[in-house]
């Protein structure tokens, strides 16, 4: 296949094929195949523009490479296995957040049946919980809208980061993961996309659900208290104050806000080094205002 770039397309005439055909200079049907792989909107002329990106399946592909037309490249994410030792437990996973889910399904999709510890409930039984805080009812320290199955962000709109520099193809994985699971398939060429509170609510249990059909295990309501250190190697993790699991893999994807686990760690004397970190200011304006600003009188048809 072939990638091409910049094809322009009005935002009132949304025939991609069109316009694919207008920039390879060929007619309709000789195009086989294609694939959006980048969306994004040009608006700078008073006209708005819809600007993409294709792969496209064509005969005699060579003839159309130049600076917009390239070979497509191979951007699929590789599960690289560089260890040389065998596992004498299964790894433990403490957090069901999205690196917690993440790092679980890639360990489950290639065979090495994690187990998942998350002191919160899982995410139908969260969602009740904090419906219920919103009615009156005592706050779960453990449970509510930053704790719990699918981390603070099943609690938001659901907005998803594009990585700029990507260079392993991880943030396409994960928009694979999302899609097979029930998002849009749109978020993988969208600019800025989002799936949505809602039904990222149900993605989220389709993916435990794949887990543990590929040998992963969730427990939930499950704290993880301290450490079993041998000689400062990880032999094991105690949780819920004195029950042991064995493992020699741990991964921690506590999130930002675990504060009692990061004293554990310190009185543990576990290195721990601070990251940057950019932070920004939100403004929030409601969005057919933004859209009347920016594209005037085709603001209506982006709602």
């Amino acid at each position: 296949m072939i990638r091409v770039r910049q094809v322009k397309v009005p935002l009132l005439n949304k025939d991609i094929l069109k316009y694919l055909a207008k920039k390879l200079n060929v007619n309709k049907e000789e195009i086989k195949q294609y694939n959006i792989i980048k969306e994004s909107i040009d608006a700078r002329h008073n006209e708005i523009y819809l600007i993409y990106e294709v792969d496209v399946l064509i005969d005699n592909e060579d003839r159309f490479l130049s600076n917009d037309v390239i070979k497509t490249p191979d951007e699929t994410f590789k599960f690289n296995i560089t260890g040389t030792k065998v596992l004498t437990e299964r790894p433990v996973i403490v957090g069901a957040g999205p690196a917690g889910l993440f790092a679980a399904y890639l360990l489950a999709e290639n065979g090495y049946k994690p187990l998942i510890i998350e002191q919160g409930e899982k995410v139908e039984d969260r969602v009740k919980t904090v419906e219920d805080f919103f009615n009156g009812a005592k706050l779960n320290t453990f449970s509510n809208v930053q704790f719990g199955e699918g981390g603070a962000g099943t609690f938001s709109d659901g907005k998803l980061n594009t990585l700029v520099k990507d260079k392993e193809f991880i943030g396409k994985k994960v928009f694979e993961i999302f899609i097979k699971h029930g998002a849009p398939k749109d978020i993988i060429y969208k600019n800025k996309p989002h799936i949505g509170t809602d039904l990222l609510r149900s993605i989220i249990i389709s993916m435990r659900e794949y887990i543990i059909k590929c040998g992963g295990e969730f427990k939930y309501n499950t704290k993880l208290t301290n450490l079993v250190l041998d000689e400062k190697k990880i032999c094991g993790i105690i949780v819920n104050g004195n029950i042991e699991i064995k493992t020699d893999i741990l991964i921690l994807a506590i999130g930002h806000s675990s504060r009692d686990t990061f004293r554990m760690l310190d009185k543990n004397n576990i290195n721990m080094e601070a990251k940057p970190f950019a932070m920004g200011v939100r403004v929030e304006h409601l969005q057919e205002w933004i859209n009347q600003n920016q594209y005037g009188k085709y603001a209506s048809m982006l709602e």
